[in-house]
């Protein structure tokens, strides 16, 4: 990996190390009582001798049933950033591991890095509090389609070296990016049988982030972090790599034919398959592990079901949750670092939490529920699709995002122009509504909200 000039990131390195110094004291017991994780085997050093006293102890979402609205960004046609058909809706955000900032992709505007409010470091809530406009830090204009991005893991702002993500878009190598100064690191190319750099449909990091996988339409390709170009290992696969879920040295791939393929791989980065796990009826979107490892979430497009697996009996699903999800978009979904609740968007604008306390999704389904939603919350945030949900690392802060593509009806405008426009205009159609006209429920936001305790003024 390049080195980075430290000289020109002085005044945002002092920024960056008071958050770190005050999230990591708020969190440091749990941090040094947390079990170790062996980065050089994949395993998990399990302390029998570790009582629940020592267990970590995180702080309590959701106590309020109540959301206040920290800080919101938005994007609309009234923005010299939307002009005609290019509709810059949310297609993701995820906050940085180290939790001092928020990586989102807009739709037809690239990048963006928003910041975490300075006052939010430590402090407690009000509803009182003024709502704060975010402001873009870094705002990277790539042209294309950006089909997955993610963070470095081991990102700290105090290393700046650490400091990247990586994104895969259209007619595009995998490419990493300076989290600074936005600048291109380095990319990672992968080239077909005949030669052809073609592009990666989804991209993730190993848990030690010292290797790439990269997902492409009939393979798996695994770069070394360290040595950028076109040199690979490659694993042959008979679907598409539409999406990546990993712990440790476990990694599940989701399938635009509905399918969950479970791989082992070592060291030297071979993979050898577990199993396929069946159940989705649209392509599958989005995956992720529980923090215990034992149980993986699914989500796919056109398709309402949630599936919680336990990857030790993975012929089913352990469980399944209901959610709105009517189009092709990706709708994400994130657990708490806690492991206790299951935060998913929708296209209906509603964000559904699942308790594991009040609702035992994790555990064995229920036939005669299938049917019913058995959520635990539901805050309807959004006007528009909520398909971006990202839950901080050490604040109790929920990220959202809002937004999906609106079709014109070209039809209704021209029949609205007719009784409108006298009768020898009626041929005359105004291009400009029929190529930017939006739904009046067209919602294009990054939202960041307090999940935790509300502190009470009065």
């Amino acid at each position: 990996m390049e080195d980075v000039n430290t000289l020109g990131h002085m005044e945002i390195d002092e920024h960056q190390t008071e958050l770190n110094d005050n999230l990591l004291s708020a969190v440091n017991d749990e941090t040094i009582n947390s079990p170790q994780v062996d980065h050089t085997n994949g395993n998990t050093n399990s302390q029998s001798d570790v009582n629940e006293e020592y267990l970590p102890q995180y702080i309590p979402l959701f106590a309020d049933k109540t959301l206040v609205e920290l800080c919101n960004s938005s994007w609309s046609l009234s923005n010299k950033k939307a002009s005609g058909e290019l509709q810059p809706y949310l297609r993701g955000c995820k906050w940085s591991p180290d939790g001092t900032c928020c990586l989102s992709v807009v739709n037809n505007d690239g990048v963006h890095v928003q910041e975490l409010p300075r006052d939010l470091y430590t402090a407690n809530v009000s509803r009182e509090r003024t709502i704060d406009i975010l402001d873009s830090i870094i705002h990277i204009k790539e042209s294309g389609l950006v089909y997955d991005f993610c963070w470095y893991p081991g990102m700290n702002s105090n290393v700046p070296e650490s400091c990247c993500w990586l994104t895969t878009r259209q007619n595009a190598p995998v490419q990493m990016w300076d989290a600074f100064d936005g600048s291109l690191r380095c990319s990672y190319r992968g080239f077909n049988a005949v030669d052809e750099m073609e592009p990666a449909l989804s991209v993730t990091f190993n848990l030690d982030g010292t290797r790439i996988i990269a997902g492409y339409k009939k393979a798996l390709r695994t770069f070394d972090v360290e040595r950028p170009g076109r040199e690979f290992v490659e694993h042959k696969t008979n679907s598409p790599a539409s999406c990546f879920a990993t712990d440790r040295n476990l990694v599940a791939m989701g399938s635009w034919n509905t399918t969950i393929t479970l791989y082992n791989i070592n060291e030297m980065g071979t993979y050898k398959s577990i199993g396929k796990m069946h159940g989705h009826s649209g392509g599958v979107t989005h995956m992720k592990f529980t923090p215990d490892g034992l149980k993986l979430v699914s989500g796919a497009r056109k398709d309402n079901k949630l599936l919680v697996w336990d990857i030790r009996y993975y012929r089913r699903p352990l469980n399944i949750l209901s959610r709105v999800v009517d189009t092709n978009q990706r709708i994400y979904f994130d657990i708490s670092p806690c492991g206790k609740y299951l935060v998913s968007g929708g296209t209906d604008g509603i964000v559904k939490v699942w308790d594991e306390n009040a609702v035992s999704w994790k555990d064995g389904l229920d036939v005669a529920d299938v049917d019913k939603d058995n959520v635990t919350f539901k805050f309807p945030l959004h006007t528009d699709c909520c398909n971006s949900i990202s839950i901080h690392p050490l604040r109790p802060i929920l990220a959202t995002g809002s937004g999906q593509y609106h079709f014109v009806d070209h039809q209704a405008i021209f029949e609205d122009d007719i009784k409108t426009e006298p009768m020898e205009n009626t041929c005359d159609v105004n291009a400009k509504d029929l190529n930017t006209k939006y739904s009046s429920s067209c919602e294009n936001s990054l939202v960041f909200w307090w999940i935790g305790d509300v502190e009470d003024n009065t």
